[in-house]
């Protein structure tokens, strides 16, 4: 009988939000907390979860629970985990999905204080809805990570709210801050 340890707990507590994840995303995530963590222990904390019933595999790198085995997968989301892992620290203190205009609201220890983000998918021509939405959200002290398709978006979404554009190239994010 197997028992759920607390790196499997972090990992399950982020799942049950994000509803998606990639086993590199669940290293690096668990790596950040102690570097001796490897994929090699991560593949093994995610197999026994398998067997435990708790995680579905879609595909030989790609994860859910096993209620949304048969959902589509959502590659925005699985964008903003990529998003969430590069600005993670330490750990993720708490995360929160699906709300608007928000695709993953997070915060994360970062060194002796504790950053906020948010996630926000732009497709290209819904910048100025995207903006409108802003406006009308909570303004708290998060930061807004503007995940863009499109570099040309950088000029076209405004706010004064602290932001980043998250560009991919080459199969990472490069960031820029916004308003510059």
């Amino acid at each position: 009988m197997f028992v759920i340890t607390p790196d499997q707990e972090y990992i399950l507590d982020i799942l049950r939000k994000t509803r998606v994840m990639r086993t590199d995303q669940a290293a690096k995530l668990l790596s950040v907390i102690d570097a001796g963590k490897s994929e090699q222990y991560t593949a093994r904390l995610l197999n026994q979860l398998q067997h435990m019933q708790k995680i579905a595999w879609k595909t030989d790198s790609l994860f859910t629970t096993p209620l949304l085995y048969k959902a589509p997968v959502d590659d925005e989301m699985l964008s903003a985990v990529d998003i969430m892992a590069d600005l993670t620290d330490y750990r993720v203190a708490s995360l929160s999905s699906y709300s608007k205009p928000y695709k993953l609201c997070f915060y994360t220890e970062q060194g002796d204080s504790i950053g906020s983000y948010a996630v926000i998918f732009v497709s290209p021509g819904d910048e100025m809805k995207i903006t409108a939405a802003l406006h009308d959200a909570d303004k708290d002290d998060r930061t807004i990570i503007f995940l863009s398709s499109e570099p040309i978006q950088r000029e076209i979404i405004k706010t004064s709210l602290p932001h980043f554009f998250a560009i991919r190239d080459n199969g990472k994010y490069r960031y820029y801050e916004g308003g510059k």
